[in-house]
């Protein structure tokens, strides 16, 4: 059976209905979305497939609850994310990252950065160096902690307005823009060394002791 895309309003409808068609129809709609937000939070496909299943139980057993006064997809977005970081808080712990030394560069009274930042955005439009970099980014979206992660991936990957990762996330504007400007910042931090690797001549490498290791060919 091909089931086609409905409007949220008619999905809405029908799962308050127990219109068990409506899950889905829900599902098509949602399906990749969710997975794809659930495995940048946790990075691991296991865990992003139980969220996807524990969210989409969640929304045909909560959908009384949904007021109507967010998007239908915040709502579910706001149930994965919170699924997702509750499987982040039950693992083991590892060693915590130091968020002052850790999280980007130090800042100035006057919320400069006071150290200087390698730009890793400019680097060779070559497939292969663009998968090693997205390899690179993943790794270190990893490190993130888990609330400073949540913000980083709603606002920048998923493309979310501040106000959608607000509600989501139940921050204040002032929290979201703190966690996602020193998240950004440690991001690049923890990118300089492949940003200089790939752009720097290898006399600079030798002078600061990067080793750019082996070169594809």
């Amino acid at each position: 059976m091909v089931v086609t895309q409905q409007d949220d309003d008619q999905i809405v409808a029908k799962l308050r209905a127990r219109d068990e068609a409506a899950l889905e129809a829900l599902l098509v709609q949602y399906q990749a979305r969710v997975f794809g937000l659930a495995l940048r939070l946790t990075g691991n496909r296991q865990d992003a497939e139980e969220v996807l299943q524990d969210v989409f139980l969640a929304v045909f057993q909560k959908i009384d609850s949904f007021r109507g006064d967010s998007k239908l997809s915040s709502w579910i977005y706001r149930i994965a994310t919170n699924a997702a970081l509750m499987k982040l808080r039950k693992r083991p712990k590892v060693q915590q990252i130091p968020l002052e030394e850790e999280l980007g560069p130090g800042m100035t009274e006057d919320g400069m950065i006071a150290e200087p930042v390698v730009d890793w955005s400019r680097l060779p439009n070559d497939e292969l160096d663009r998968k090693e970099l997205g390899q690179r980014i993943e790794q270190a979206m990893n490190l993130l902690p888990a609330d400073y992660r949540s913000v980083v991936v709603l606002r920048d990957v998923e493309g979310l307005s501040a106000q959608e990762a607000c509600d989501i996330l139940s921050l204040s504007e002032a929290a979201l823009k703190s966690r996602l400007h020193r998240g950004r910042l440690f991001l690049r931090k923890q990118l300089a060394d492949y940003a200089v690797s790939r752009t720097a001549p290898p006399s600079m490498m030798q002078k600061t002791g990067i080793n750019p290791g082996p070169r594809h060919v």
